[in-house]
């Protein structure tokens, strides 16, 4: 299955529905997080099944642990029991790029045809083609609502950097394609960070400026940059240390646009574990996108990792659970 990567769907057999994450899988298993489970109550209906949207992390992991066990799996070169889906499990893949297709050609809703428009336009100004680009979340797969917003992948490290400064002029000038405002935002920032005990007013202003998500004809989009998997430095394994506070300054930010992104870090402060050399942040999670920026000094709370690659050793820290955050000190001086 080497053609499942970040932006993909699984069904499976129980016709469970999981948002694929990351570039590289163990050898029987794909990383991949629930998103939809078959609930005749649920909001979502695809033919006569309704399907129930899961939007909190801690929740995905409960259901799991109860009913389908065999999706929670302990990977041993990460030296972490995840979410995970065994290949023989898997009934159906989703391809973003070929559901796209099929909208280009024949865009049948309004959302499709809001879609079609977007990526024709953006794909036009960037000069990034249309190939490269694909489609996820609920119109993926197909349980879109007339409410759904448009979930995009770019794939490509060269597209992807093209696309996100075309878009970044875009929005200054055609009123169609604009950034959230503070109360559009709320939602989001309460979404994404409530769990931190962060200002979420000081947050909401964060997200506001990020390009990779705003409004579409007044329908929300979120656009992912996710580079080929040959453009990836394959690790060898990795452990977890243990929980941390840190605060350091960010030396590079270039990568922060993708998912996952990184962002290279220095001077790091941490209690507990003297000189220990944190040179890395790393998150598989859209919201960590764009968050901080080179040279701002930094406080992040995640989980640290050694990090084995063919030629060096690192540290670094995973920024993943509900209650983990990388924010800039400028916006860390009071909390809510």
């Amino acid at each position: 299955m080497d053609n499942v990567i970040e932006g993909s769907y699984l069904e499976t057999n129980e016709g469970l529905l999981f948002s694929v994450k990351g570039h590289f899988h163990p050898e029987d298993l794909i990383i991949a997080y629930l998103r939809y489970i078959p609930d005749e109550r649920g909001e979502r209906r695809r033919g006569e099944i309704r399907f129930k949207r899961l939007y909190e992390f801690n929740e995905t992991y409960e259901i799991l642990r109860r009913f389908y066990p065999q999706y929670i799996n302990y990977v041993e070169k990460l030296g972490l029991e995840l979410q995970s889906v065994p290949i023989d499990r898997v009934s159906k893949i989703y391809h973003p790029d070929e559901k796209l297709k099929e909208i280009m050609e024949a865009p049948k809703t309004d959302l499709e045809k809001t879609i079609s428009r977007f990526v024709l336009y953006i794909s036009s100004e960037s000069r990034v083609p249309v190939s490269n680009f694909g489609v996820s979340g609920s119109v993926l797969i197909n349980l879109a609502s007339c409410s759904s917003d448009i979930d995009l992948v770019i794939y490509g490290s060269k597209a992807s950097i093209k696309l996100y400064y075309t878009l970044k002029k875009i929005r200054r000038k055609d009123f169609w394609i604009k950034p959230y405002d503070e109360k559009t935002i709320e939602p989001i920032a309460k979404a994404r960070w409530s769990k931190t005990n962060l200002n979420l007013d000081k947050l909401k202003k964060n997200e506001v400026n990020k390009v990779l998500h705003g409004l579409v004809e007044d329908r929300e989009y979120f656009i992912r940059l996710v580079k080929f998997p040959a453009e990836i430095k394959k690790e060898i394994s990795s452990k977890p240390l243990g929980r941390i506070k840190l605060r350091g300054v960010i030396k590079s930010a270039k990568e922060s646009i993708f998912t996952p992104c990184t962002y290279k870090i220095k001077d790091c402060r941490v209690e507990g574990y003297g000189n220990l050399k944190i040179s890395e942040l790393l998150s598989f999670r859209g919201k960590f996108t764009e968050q901080v920026q080179e040279g701002e000094e930094v406080e992040a709370k995640g989980t640290m990792e050694r990090v084995q690659y063919p030629n060096k050793t690192i540290y670094r820290v995973i920024l993943g659970e509900e209650e983990d955050y990388l924010i800039s000190l400028k916006y860390l001086e009071t909390r809510s």
